[in-house]
């Protein structure tokens, strides 16, 4: 991991070079997903430096950029008060454009706040969808087992379920597949509203962290008084899924870069 390039030195290279800069973040994208379903994509791997969105948020935008708006439609970010200073704006599609049925923001919804951003003369963005995370936009019963991020910080139940079952974490795992398929449809469509802008904008696409899917066994963060509640993870019974904060699991730090 330590051969990566620092994604965060990347993030401020291409707005510094860049007159008009845009940068997409898929929330917990697995590379390795990414390169299955776009196989026209060149996906370079580099490093985040977070293995959750706080985490990233709080290491990589360190230093002013001034002259960037951060779109975004993860809960945590209007959390994140301190972040807001290195920013031009930052707007929290999460309180704006919440989809109450779906327990999340819609790609569709970030398109047209971004595409309104763009109309208006705005020259850098950063554009934070919440896919393919968890809720998903594949219709699977799994969402029931989701809830209001922006009222309960709480883990999704999902994860634990998808762990602790090997069927379960099949199921999560082409959720997730299929939603991030969903996704890049929106993001096709956004590429071609630029296009039609007929401006000159570069644009990159990456992710604040990776989403653990294979199942592995994990030297798990939480602190355990009990040995009893260690066994099943020791014997291969509980796999780890998904992505935590703090983490040692280096996968979760290897994020996609792709210049389009």
């Amino acid at each position: 991991m330590n051969r990566l390039e620092d994604q965060a030195k990347l993030i401020y290279k291409f707005f510094e070079e860049n007159e008009n800069a845009l940068l997409l973040v898929l929330d917990a994208c697995n590379w390795k997903v990414l390169s299955s379903l776009r196989d026209d994509w060149a996906v370079k791997v580099v490093r985040s430096r977070g293995s959750s969105t706080c985490e990233w948020l709080q290491r990589t935008f360190t230093k002013p950029l001034k002259d960037v708006t951060y779109v975004s439609s993860n809960p945590y970010t209007y959390l994140l008060k301190g972040i807001r200073k290195n920013f031009k704006h930052v707007i929290d599609l999460s309180l704006l454009g919440w989809n109450e049925t779906l327990n999340t923001v819609h790609p569709r919804t970030v398109n047209l706040f971004v595409k309104e951003k763009l109309v208006a003369g705005e020259k850098k963005l950063i554009v934070h969808y919440m896919q393919p995370h968890a809720p998903f936009l594949a219709d699977t019963w799994l969402n029931v087992y989701t809830h209001d991020f922006r009222r309960d910080m709480r883990e999704l139940k999902i994860y634990d379920l998808a762990r602790k079952n090997p069927e379960i974490r099949k199921k999560f795992i082409r959720a997730y597949t299929k939603t991030l398929a969903i996704l890049l449809k929106y993001i096709d469509r956004l590429i071609k509203i630029v296009k039609e802008l007929e401006r000159e904008v570069k644009i990159v696409v990456s992710s604040d962290h990776s989403e653990i899917l294979r199942g592995v066994y994990n030297p798990y963060n939480k602190f355990r008084k009990k040995i009893w509640l260690w066994i099943p993870w020791i014997l291969g019974i509980y796999k780890f899924v998904g992505h935590e904060r703090n983490s040692k699991l280096k996968e979760l730090y290897e994020v996609p870069w792709v210049v389009l």
